[in-house]
């Protein structure tokens, strides 16, 4: 079996991805804060569901091996950026700020709805997710966003005037235990389109996961997404 090391081990996503690999992949490590950053020799991918603060870590864990790097780590910054072009000289890295198959597909909905309703319709995306989430809006939402053109207007507050031609509202809320939800709306004279989608178990990202680590296996270096995958 193919050899897997977790980072971030302890998070949510950790533990749900070491219930997912345990039978199919040869688990042989796993680090989170304070372990000593050291990768056996054996490992062939790591599994990242960390934090941007912790990618310097991981950073270092990696260094001078081959081995292929599979992340949903969200929230990054330009300098998480920068790394993540680093790596990919070296590895094979797959990297999704959401893992779900079904976010990919609603992706290509959005776009051919875009397409087809042009200008005419108000555009509006709302996401939730549990109280412990820490960026806002998700790498999902930002991820989505890439298919609307148009500046970017995040909530609303006291009096903002007439909606601006063109922009997009981005909308967060925050609470309980929601594993995740992304409406977006299309707002017409008359008419309106909602295309959703909803993540009832945080399982779906960790056998997401899974699926990616089995499809970047045997890839040459470079940045694999799920276009790649699934396009």
């Amino acid at each position: 079996m193919t050899g897997a090391a977790i980072f971030g081990a302890q998070g949510r996503m950790g533990k749900l991805i070491y219930e997912e690999i345990k039978d199919r992949f040869d688990l042989i490590q796993t680090f989170d804060t304070g372990d000593t950053l050291k990768l056996d020799p054996s490992v062939q991918v790591v599994f990242d569901f960390s934090l941007p603060s912790a990618w310097n870590d991981l950073d270092r864990l990696i260094a001078g091996t081959d081995v292929a790097l599979v992340s949903g780590t969200t929230g990054l910054g330009e300098a998480e950026t920068r790394l993540r072009t680093r790596w990919a000289a070296n590895h094979p890295v797959f990297y999704s700020s959401n893992m779900s198959v079904g976010i990919y597909v609603l992706g290509k909905l959005m776009d051919t709805a875009s397409q087809m309703l042009g200008d005419s319709f108000d555009r509006e995306l709302i996401e939730f997710h549990h109280r412990s989430k820490k960026d806002n809006p998700s790498g999902t939402a930002l991820s989505l966003l890439n298919n609307w053109d148009g500046d970017r207007v995040f909530g609303r507050q006291k009096n903002t005037g007439e909606r601006a031609p063109g922009t997009v509202g981005v909308h967060s809320v925050r609470g309980g235990d929601i594993a995740g939800e992304h409406h977006l709306y299309f707002l017409g004279e008359g008419e309106r389109l909602t295309i959703s989608h909803l993540a009832t178990e945080r399982r779906v990202f960790a056998l997401g996961a899974v699926r990616a680590a089995e499809f970047i296996m045997g890839k040459p270096a470079g940045m694999y997404s799920m276009e790649d995958m699934l396009g």
